[in-house]
């Protein structure tokens, strides 16, 4: 074989993985852009952290699950104060 075939034979192999890696490259700046555009969403104007509204509403629906654990647990306890008087 030829160094000329062989070059021949690998020029198209060679653009191809270079137009794969540049449609790569464009994937990740695309992703990289929507992560950067929700970004202040989640951060204030001081770089504080804020809640989405799905961890604001799961939060809001624990401490209601909480605040209901803790009067079910108040009347329990106030009906075995009375039972034990």
């Amino acid at each position: 074989m030829n160094m000329g075939d062989i070059l021949k034979g690998a020029v198209p192999i060679l653009v191809a993985c270079i137009a794969w890696l540049l449609g790569q490259v464009s994937g990740f700046e695309s992703r990289l852009t929507k992560i950067e555009s929700g970004m202040p969403v989640l951060l204030t104007a001081d770089g504080v952290p804020t809640d989405s509204p799905i961890s604001a509403a799961a939060r809001a629906r624990m401490r209601e699950d909480l605040y209901d654990q803790i009067n079910e647990l108040k009347v329990r306890v106030s009906v075995l104060e009375h039972e034990k008087k």
